[in-house]
């Protein structure tokens, strides 16, 4: 028989026919609904933020002396980028202004906070936050860590809170990573009483591990995705690291870095910040080595924390529908070019080590990125399907990771208070200082530990006056408030800035 030709002279068999090709549509959609649920739900997000980790403290990143073995596995299981920057800070606490610019997505000098770290209360009303964007999208939103952040803000970006560290440390006299710290919150209690403080009675990498293993294995409502904010509080000091983790780097076996130094070759401005004095002058090798053993020590016991948040992630059965993005709020000098803190515009200080894990992200892939932090904000939120907040400055890297391109910028910008601007492409870097007038510059591809200033050769000459131009973009684009001729006069009237 020619069904063809029955159909065409028969009405029934139409009607017939029209509803079995329906059927089989049905079922061929509902078949690869099944076969591909995780396309069916919403993108969870899990975004881990570490405290001063410099940017080669990874062994997948290139470091053979240490040994981070949970971060070498999300980042040959996803992408990793080598070159992402901390834009800078307006104060010697540059950890906070890098988690002003993670929350809000905007440039350094656009935060909403002024100089001082006040508020401005335009911003509170105007500005979405990253936890605040999942949150109205019905996201359960959860933070544990570092905040650093004032706690109006943590309660527009959050649905859930526990083991919260709302200051930027936990300074060693108030007992140190041992004993930090913390604040649970209880959201079905109002004002203050929403909130209980506590001591942490473990060390802080534990506690903020237990909080966010505890929220993936108790969550009330798993209909709703989730977007987690794991901030860890190490390995920012005090340098303190369980016996067990010291053992693995003893401290007469720790290399000095290539370019370390007893002093630096002239004041950069602040070398006499709490940072710089945590060991003396000349910087001794023996107490660099020391130090060393203690931040890498601090490091792996974070990498195994990080493990078990990783390992409950999984066991949740979320772990393939879920985005993950690691990264630290800036680097750290620890003895290079004679410094010890992140008050500079070095690489080591400026750049984070960045993965990001997720579906449809390429594994093992290695891109440039030459971004900034606050690109994690609108990356998170295209990649999770919502609307990126039109407050936000930063681009996201969405480009970069589907291979449509290699870097987000040609060049980027850097700042230190009024005493150092930065801009710096793939090739060469050129440092500023206003106060004492000084140039540096860097061949980044020849010399990538930054050792040999450039920046007297008459053949760089050209250069020099182009990069300051560009220098001067980027302070318009980020809204710079520093007259490069007037530094000290400029910054002190951004320092007495009041909003209206």
């Amino acid at each position: 028989m020619n069904f063809i030709g029955t159909r065409k002279n028969n009405k029934h068999s139409d009607t017939i026919f029209s509803v079995l090709l329906s059927v089989l549509i049905l079922a061929l959609i509902g078949g690869c609904s099944e076969q591909n649920p995780a396309q069916e739900k919403p993108l969870n997000i899990l975004f881990i933020l570490t405290d001063d980790q410099a940017p080669d403290t990874v062994a997948a990143f290139g470091n053979n002396n240490i040994n981070t073995p949970n971060l070498d596995s999300l980042a040959n299981q996803g992408m990793r980028f080598s070159h992402v920057f901390n834009q800078g800070a307006w104060s010697g606490a540059v950890c906070l202004p890098s988690r002003q610019m993670i929350n809000t997505g905007r440039h350094l000098y656009r935060t909403g906070l002024d100089a001082r770290g006040m508020n401005d209360p335009k911003f509170v009303a105007k500005h979405t936050t990253f936890g605040e964007t999942f949150k109205q999208s019905g996201y359960d939103t959860f933070q544990t860590g570092k905040w650093h952040l004032s706690m109006d803000v943590w309660r527009r970006s959050f649905t859930h809170g526990k083991a919260i560290h709302k200051n930027g440390m936990s300074r060693h006299e108030k007992g140190g990573h041992w004993d930090g710290n913390f604040t649970d919150y209880d959201g079905t209690k109002s004002g203050d009483a929403a909130f209980t403080d506590y001591k942490g009675g473990k060390h802080t990498s534990e506690v903020v591990a237990d909080a966010a293993v505890d929220f993936l294995a108790n969550r009330n409502d798993v209909s709703k995705p989730f977007m987690m904010y794991v901030g860890f509080l190490a390995p920012h000091d005090p340098l303190h690291a369980p016996d067990e983790y010291l053992a693995k780097y003893p401290r007469d076996k720790m290399q000095l870095p290539e370019n370390f130094l007893k002093y630096h070759p002239f004041d950069q401005g602040d070398y006499y910040l709490r940072d710089e004095v945590l060991s003396g002058f000349p910087r001794s090798e023996k107490n660099i080595k020391a130090m060393l053993s203690k931040y890498y020590a601090m490091i792996e016991h974070t990498d195994a924390q990080i493990g078990r948040i990783l390992a409950e992630l999984e066991a949740s059965g979320q772990a393939d529908n879920t985005l993950i993005i690691y990264t630290s709020d800036h680097g750290l000098a620890m003895g290079q070019h004679g410094l010890l803190g992140k008050q500079n515009q070095y690489d080591h200080s400026v750049r984070a080590p960045f993965v990001v894990k997720g579906p449809n992200i390429p594994v093992g892939k290695t891109a440039t990125g030459m971004f900034y932090l606050n690109s994690v904000f609108p990356t998170a939120a295209e990649l999770a399907g919502l609307e990126i907040p039109e407050s936000v400055d930063a681009p996201s890297i969405v480009p970069l990771i589907n291979g449509e391109k290699d870097v987000a910028f040609d060049t980027v910008y850097g700042a230190y208070r009024h005493f150092q601007r930065m801009v710096r492409s793939q090739d060469y870097k050129l440092i500023y200082y206003p106060m004492i007038k000084r140039t540096q510059l860097f061949d980044m591809k020849a010399d990538p530990l930054e050792i040999h200033d450039l920046s007297t050769k008459p053949e760089h000459a050209d250069r020099i006056v182009s990069m300051m131009a560009q220098l001067e973009e980027w302070k318009v684009i980020v809204e710079d408030p520093l007259d490069l001729n007037a530094p000290q006069a400029s910054y002190d009237a951004f320092l007495k800035l009041t909003w209206d």
